[in-house]
């Protein structure tokens, strides 16, 4: 369920962190006991130049893997396509595969912008576009569908607006099924579990509940484990919803089980590793601006020893 999970996005709020430091802490994290939770570096396209310059100093002799980085377009796309380019070609030759951008992000409002991300999926890159929830999702998602993009939703932000409801998000990750999308979610899901955390509380008396990436995980995978047939059922969509909404931790059986009750009854109960590796199938990652939250959440729950 874990592994390669976090795409570690120490740039962005609120973690914010400078350049230089969050190219050390990833490099840190990479030579870490947990190394094998860490997904790509998200970094704007903007600042490839910057990184480009750093990155090569950053990888040791012990590195026998490529960084692997997701670069996030801005509006100018003819130019952030010369920076991904430069990066990429720089860091093929001469002074060894140090990095390597693999992943595009973006936000496409216009059928120009989906024809500028079905060009980059054509150069042979994973391309995650952003869409809004409410009464555009199932527009933007036949959109995503027909260009053979991967689907990006926020799960979090600056304010309690920004947290989308359980039933919004059930909404997402069954029209994802429904049109064989895979998806990544964004912000919000440092913690392990759905509940009022201290990071919104702060917006006031009654704050929205945040999702925790336990239950974005084993939604998705109820979500595709129902099928493309069955995804837009509203008895799936329920249980969905459900298991995104559960804030009591689950009981972790032996190696491979996982008993889950609240107060409205079963959530999950059965293979952790079917409904995991079902959930990974739809959630190919997570963005967070802090890498060391979420894996000392994980251990917090009994996930990880």
């Amino acid at each position: 369920m874990l592994a390669g999970l976090f795409d570690y996005a120490g740039l962005f709020p609120p973690a914010s962190q400078r350049l230089e430091a969050a190219l050390a802490s990833y490099a840190g994290y990479r030579s870490g006991a947990d190394a094998w939770m860490l997904g790509r570096l998200v970094v704007p396209a903007a600042h490839l130049p910057d990184v480009s310059r750093h990155t090569t100093d950053l990888s040791t002799d012990h590195d026998v893997q490529a960084w692997r980085l997701s670069a996030i377009l801005g509006q100018d796309a003819a130019a952030d396509r010369t920076l991904v380019e430069a990066f990429n070609r720089r860091h093929a030759t001469g002074r060894g595969d140090a990095a390597a951008i693999d992943t595009i992000e973006l936000t496409a409002r216009t059928p120009d912008d989906l024809s500028t991300a079905r060009g980059w999926v054509s150069r042979g890159f994973e391309v995650y576009c952003e869409v809004p929830v409410g009464d555009d999702l199932d527009a933007s998602l036949d959109a995503i569908a027909r260009a053979g993009l991967h689907a990006k939703l926020r799960t979090g932000g600056s304010g309690p607006d920004s947290v989308p409801t359980p039933p919004v998000v059930a909404d997402f990750l069954c029209g994802c099924v429904a049109r064989g999308v895979a998806a990544k979610a964004t912000a919000g899901l440092h913690h392990a579990m759905t509940g009022h955390h201290a990071v919104s509380s702060r917006h006031g008396a009654s704050p929205p509940p945040m999702l925790g990436f336990v239950n974005v995980v084993l939604a998705a995978g109820i979500a595709n484990g129902a099928g493309r047939a069955a995804a837009g059922r509203a008895e799936v969509r329920a249980a969905v919803s459900h298991l995104l909404s559960a804030e009591s931790a689950p009981a972790w059986v032996g190696d491979d089980h996982v008993a889950w009750h609240d107060a409205h009854g079963q959530v999950i109960e059965g293979s952790l590793d079917e409904v995991a590796a079902s959930g990974r199938a739809l959630i190919r990652s997570i963005g967070t601006c802090s890498f060391e939250e979420p894996v000392a959440e994980a251990r917090r729950i009994g996930l990880l020893s």
